[in-house]
């Protein structure tokens, strides 16, 4: 099934969902054994040492005894929306071409979502732009719901332009990855972290903003890029998870 295929099979899923949302109230409880698949772009893939693995070692030493087991499947520029700027080198990676794949080859209990930083391309806001992210959001819940996945939605990292400004940003060429739209965080990025707080889905079983404190402490959390978050920033993020289980 090709991208444009799809969406339109998605925009199906997304009426569904909103009609099915309330059905359930929303709650999870980590349980021992769980196997969690982690899906995201490159902050989620972040070589192997991001906040995935530094998740996983902090149950190791805090809750040894649930036993839980921390997959990345993170792709570097990955997006759920299919989108691509034009300065981009190729097309970016699209979840929905390999996620069947995935979910079929790993027995998975629980998947924890982090996608919306490149899913803008950087670009300005639209009404279009917005109803993608949803769609793509939903799709992948439709994709867990017929695998009885449960999932954990996390709020895209913020756009740290203050702490890691970028020189010679211009209007006069597309926007892109290197030359992103000024207002990309407060104009898109806000508007995705609202998307997921509010998302409505039952297998959508927790919502968690990651985007507030690393906002928040972007002098700390980022280095030279606005993109990816340092160590420190990685750090933030497993906390945040981590405090916001129930186990």
């Amino acid at each position: 099934m090709n991208r444009r295929q799809f969406i339109s099979h998605a925009a199906l899923a997304l009426v569904a969902g909103n009609l099915i949302a309330c059905i359930d109230e929303k709650k999870i409880k980590l349980k021992k054994n769980m196997v969690i698949g982690c899906f995201g772009d490159s902050i989620t893939y972040a070589g192997g040492h991001g906040y995935v693995e530094m998740l996983q070692a902090k149950f190791d030493k805090e809750r040894p005894d649930l036993n839980l087991r921390f997959l990345n499947f993170g792709k570097s520029s990955e997006t759920v929306t299919g989108l691509t700027e034009e300065d981009h080198p190729g097309p970016r990676p699209y979840l929905f071409e390999r996620l069947d794949d995935i979910l079929a080859d790993n027995k998975l209990d629980l998947a924890l979502f982090c996608y919306g930083i490149n899913c803008g391309i950087y670009g300005k806001p639209s009404e279009k732009l917005f109803k993608s992210f949803k769609i793509g959001v939903y799709s992948f819940l439709e994709k867990l719901r017929q695998k009885d996945i449960g999932a954990i939605l996390l709020t895209p990292p913020p756009l740290a332009l203050d702490a890691a400004p970028l020189s010679h940003l211009s209007d006069a060429i597309p926007y892109g990855y290197k030359n992103p739209y000024p207002k990309y965080e407060t104009e898109v990025l806000l508007k995705f972290k609202e998307i997921i707080l509010a998302m409505q889905h039952p297998v959508s079983k927790l919502e968690i903003d990651v985007h507030t404190p690393l906002l928040e402490k972007q002098q700390t959390c980022y280095d030279k890029d606005p993109i990816h978050p340092n160590q420190i920033g990685h750090q933030l993020i497993a906390n945040t998870i981590f405090s916001s289980l129930s186990f």
